[in-house]
């Protein structure tokens, strides 16, 4: 019996300039590579925060206030901005990381409502102590690639960003009108589930890392 022709997926993308004679391949690698390398990052960031006894989130509240705070501290809106977290995070994660003695909260000499945060001396003291962890591991991570590839990067990784947002919008919408099928559509297969319930994404959320100082009060002593 003759082999019928291999079978060829329907391409991912239907912008000519990312298909190559037809072909999606080179785009969806470039795609892996982008998702493999943001796994490698946030395990990386994973290992700084174990070194301080601090979740992945508590550590970059606790950096983005070292980079952020000036010489009259980072507002909780600012810090959020930051550091690329919800406020509302970003509010739990502070106070935590206060609880611990490494963050402080001092009243907006501008405006009462709000509070300005800054790093306490043991704060200052963990982030001086884990910075030659960070260098050595980002030299390693880094080499052979230069700043204006770096800068690319950077841009592409923003646009990205951007993007997500009306990507996702699609997303939402594209739910919406699944929900709103007629029920008779859906379910008169026996309702059976598109895909295995093990398929959805492996990433983490940030609700899930919330173990390593959860109790932030026992590990003040960190040092």
């Amino acid at each position: 019996m003759p082999k019928s022709d291999a079978y060829r997926p329907p391409v991912t993308i239907s912008r000519k300039e990312f298909l190559i004679q037809g072909s999606d391949a080179e785009f969806r690698r470039s795609i892996y590579a982008m998702v493999q390398s943001v796994g490698r990052l946030l395990a990386c960031r994973d290992a700084f925060g174990k070194e301080l006894n601090l979740t992945p989130s508590q550590f970059v509240v606790l950096m983005g206030v070292a980079h952020a705070q000036g010489s009259g501290g980072v507002t909780i809106r600012e810090l959020a901005d930051h550091v690329a977290l919800a406020s509302t995070h970003v509010t739990t994660e502070v106070r935590r990381l206060e609880e611990a003695g490494l963050l402080i909260k001092r009243p907006s000499p501008v405006d009462k409502r709000s509070v300005r945060v800054f790093l306490q001396p043991q704060g200052e003291q963990e982030v001086a102590r884990v910075a030659p962890f960070i260098r050595l591991i980002n030299d390693v991570l880094f080499q052979d690639i230069d700043p204006d590839a770096l800068k690319t990067a950077q841009a592409v990784a923003r646009q990205l960003i951007l993007n997500s947002e009306s990507a996702l919008a699609e997303i939402r919408k594209h739910h919406l009108q699944r929900k709103e099928q007629p029920a008779a559509a859906v379910t008169s297969r026996g309702a059976k589930r598109p895909y295995p319930a093990g398929s959805r994404s492996p990433h983490r959320s940030e609700g899930a890392d919330t173990g390593r100082r959860g109790k932030a009060k026992a590990s003040s002593s960190t040092g």
